[in-house]
């Protein structure tokens, strides 16, 4: 019980977890936090969203725009994508360009985030041009009040960012 209660305080305090990610956290073997999980999602304490190949875990009462934004940043490439996207719309080759990387990287990336709901597609003659679906205060709400400490890091990375863009036009 003290084991699954630790499970459950983990993913209260970083919601959107990835199974990997707590295993890991938490030194629990696969088995064992599979066991614990499936045991708190019957008792109805969290629920997990499978996205491609990985399984996000949260507590119950999530809001779903909460959800998808916290999948949405919990890898690097993708918030720096979002982060791009926060300035202004962009072209996937613009995104690449800016960010350093293959078009069928970003394009990947793009696709999560549409799946997701967190960027829009609009043909603007031969490009496609990607925003947010969300905006900049919700974005940076969800952040802030559900991962503090990336609000930290985002913060130095966005002005990184910004900088190295503003550079390169």
């Amino acid at each position: 019980m003290e084991r699954r209660n630790e499970i459950l305080e983990t993913i209260r305090n970083k919601p959107g977890i990835t199974f990997r990610e707590l295993a890991r956290e938490l030194g629990i073997g696969i088995g064992d936090l599979q066991y614990h999980l499936h045991r708190l999602e019957k008792e109805g304490a969290v629920f997990s969203r499978k996205v491609g190949r990985r399984r996000y875990l949260f507590p119950r009462g999530l809001e779903g725009d909460a959800q998808r934004l916290l999948i949405a940043i919990s890898t690097e490439t993708r918030r720096k994508i979002l982060m791009l996207l926060m300035e202004r719309d962009m072209t996937q080759s613009g995104i690449a360009k800016a960010l350093g990387l293959s078009q069928p990287t970003v394009s990947y990336h793009m696709g999560e985030l549409a799946r997701l709901g967190i960027v829009s597609a609009r043909r603007d003659g031969k490009s496609v041009m990607y925003s947010l679906s969300y905006d900049l205060e919700t974005v940076a709400r969800i952040i802030r009040d559900y991962r503090p400490s990336l609000w930290e890091k985002l913060a130095d990375s966005l002005i990184d960012l910004l900088a190295s863009v503003g550079d390169g036009e």
